[in-house]
């Protein structure tokens, strides 16, 4: 269901192009990448869905249950 998900994404801003819109609930890094500099990368790539009935963890929001690139025009791509 919705209400039991959470959409986390980058996606360029219609209103200005130069510019990203990023829809993020919560801490970008989780706590086990606060013990070095070397672990704050990204871990899911442009778009994600996250179940909010699975706890969070020092690795992860939740359960990751899609995620994926945008293809070269910024629209989701097609499932294979």
């Amino acid at each position: 269901a919705a209400d039991g998900h959470a959409p986390v994404l980058i996606y360029p801003n219609p209103l200005n192009p130069q510019k990203y819109v990023v829809l993020n609930s919560g801490f970008t890094y989780r706590e086990y990448d606060y013990l070095n500099n070397a672990r704050q990368t990204p871990k899911l790539p442009d778009w994600a869905v996250i179940d909010l009935s699975v706890p969070p963890n020092s690795r992860w929001p939740g359960k990751v249950v899609g995620a994926n690139f945008f293809d070269e025009r910024w629209q989701v791509k097609a499932a294979q």
